[in-house]
């Protein structure tokens, strides 16, 4: 049986789909005095030092949206044509490759290199192997159409039409092509073409050789490197970091003019009040040890101390951790995000982070759950269901596999919009290394103040919320830290 064709689209009267050519749309053509032709894209500027006729006016039509070749003035000849798509597959990642329907509406699939050396190459389909969407494949709506992206691919396929969702749903399992197009509203051939297509992103496999469903292997169930990948985590890092993708990425204040920035500093809520003790000094009191030695005693401490933490270590704790050490005005007038200054970094002075307490027990402080007001250097008690409190505690418990609850959990919280307001692409991600080196600075003063300390990998986003009053869509906790004293026994296990 002979492959199924991957193109054939067609300029003839009846054509089932037609064969697209575009500039991205980010890309701006600039024509020289010198007849060269400069394209700038965001992958910096491409030169072309004698475009020529054909190639030009390609290029001229091409970046007011999708054309055919064939409706190019000199294609006609086909060495004319063969010097084009050369030329054309020189441009790599500024060419989008479009299956259009001869209706002459939207096309059926828009294919958008992501990466500057990404080149489509639609090849024809082998009708007797099975077809299957990557498991690391990503199908959302954009608001304007739907979108296929997938961190193992330098494309993503746009379509504003449903007939492409309909046919990329189908691949949810291993399935013939003839099989995903029976039911659908698309001629034989434009489906096929959509199909080629979304192969060569890479975004659907073929099966590596011929046979039923329950047999069908790819090469992606094969590859011992996206083995150990999960799809959440490998888009995560993907898409938090520049170089795979072409997302909007770094200060780029997305949301300058549609809100305002959040205040630096977070409204306390209301409560009884606390006042913390604060150090004489700068340095917590008594601590005359190297910091290499602290870093080579860190250890987590998972077994507290028959007297619990006092209220004058914990306030001196927190005044070394986590206090606004002075508020600041908008570093750019423009912008006018307000900030602060506090003991650990926090990328363009954000301080995201808020603190929450909940407490089991500690010398001169009632069990309860607190906010930590980092500028009044107080705590505030919060009204929180006792059996909601001991839930926290439980948490902390089990997730560092404490013999009983911890003195004292400190929960992370982060206001996102004060990340998300100045930085595209990496607030999440960015949010996440706070969170870390917040940790390590409690790891540091625990261990140079003589108190038990150790970090989470997780805890409850639901029960915490509920805890302080929060809607975790708007601010949730990311990272958890539990503080006791030292037990007089030693430390317990610190197998980290």
């Amino acid at each position: 049986m002979s492959p199924v064709p991957a193109t054939t689209g067609s300029t003839q009267p009846g054509a089932s789909w037609i064969d697209l050519w575009s500039l991205r749309e980010d890309t701006l053509l600039e024509e020289q005095e010198d007849g060269s032709m400069l394209l700038r894209s965001r992958w910096g500027d491409l030169r072309l030092p004698q475009p020529g006729p054909v190639l030009g006016e390609a290029l001229r039509r091409m970046r007011l949206g999708p054309v055919q070749l064939d409706n190019v003035p000199g294609t006609g000849e086909l060495a004319a044509r063969v010097r084009l798509l050369a030329a054309l597959r020189h441009l790599g990642g500024l060419v989008v490759r479009s299956v259009g329907a001869p209706d002459g509406d939207h096309p059926l699939l828009s294919v958008v290199p992501t990466t500057a050396g990404a080149r489509l190459n639609p090849q024809p389909l082998p009708p007797d192997r099975l077809l299957r969407l990557s498991r690391f494949a990503a199908l959302r709506s954009t608001g304007q159409g739907g979108l296929l992206e997938s961190p193992t691919s330098a494309f993503q396929a746009v379509f504003r039409r449903p007939e492409a969702g309909w046919l990329i749903a189908s691949l949810g399992r291993p399935t013939a092509p003839a099989a995903a197009l029976e039911r659908l509203p698309i001629g034989r051939a434009a489906g096929i073409a959509v199909l080629s297509h979304l192969v060569a992103t890479g975004m659907v496999e073929v099966a590596e050789r011929a046979g039923p469903p329950h047999e069908a292997v790819f090469t992606e169930d094969l590859d011992p490197v996206l083995t150990p990948w999960s799809h959440h985590d490998l888009l995560f890092h993907w898409s938090s970091r520049p170089g795979w993708q072409d997302r909007q990425f770094g200060a780029t204040y997305p949301l300058v003019g549609r809100q305002d920035p959040q205040p630096a500093l977070k409204p306390v809520p209301s409560g009884t009040r606390i006042a913390l003790p604060r150090p004489a000094g700068d340095a917590p009191h008594g601590w005359d040890t190297p910091l290499g030695e602290v870093l080579e005693r860190r250890h987590s401490v998972r077994r507290h101390g028959e007297q619990g933490l006092s209220l004058e270590r914990l306030g001196e704790l927190l005044h070394q951790a986590l206090r606004v050490r002075a508020l600041g005005g908008p570093p750019d007038e423009r912008r006018k995000q307000q900030i602060s200054a506090r003991p650990y970094p926090s990328g363009g002075a954000c301080y995201e982070l808020e603190f929450y307490l909940t407490v089991g027990r500690c010398t001169g402080l009632a069990p309860g759950v607190y906010y930590y007001d980092p500028l009044g250097h107080a705590l505030v008690l919060l009204e929180c269901p006792p059996p909601l409190r001991a839930a926290l505690l439980a948490d902390a418990q089990a997730g560092t596999g404490m013999d009983s609850a911890p003195d004292v959990l400190l929960t992370m919280t982060a206001r996102f919009a004060r990340v998300s307001w100045k930085y595209s692409g990496l607030a999440y991600a960015l949010t996440l290394k706070h969170v870390g080196v917040v940790q390590q600075t409690l790891y540091l003063l625990t261990t140079g103040m003589g108190l038990a300390g150790c970090a989470l990998g997780t805890g409850n986003t639901a029960r915490s919320a509920e805890a302080f009053a929060l809607d975790w869509r708007e601010e949730s906790a990311v990272g958890e830290f539990v503080l006791g004293s030292l037990p007089s026994a030693g430390p317990g296990r610190t197998d980290d």
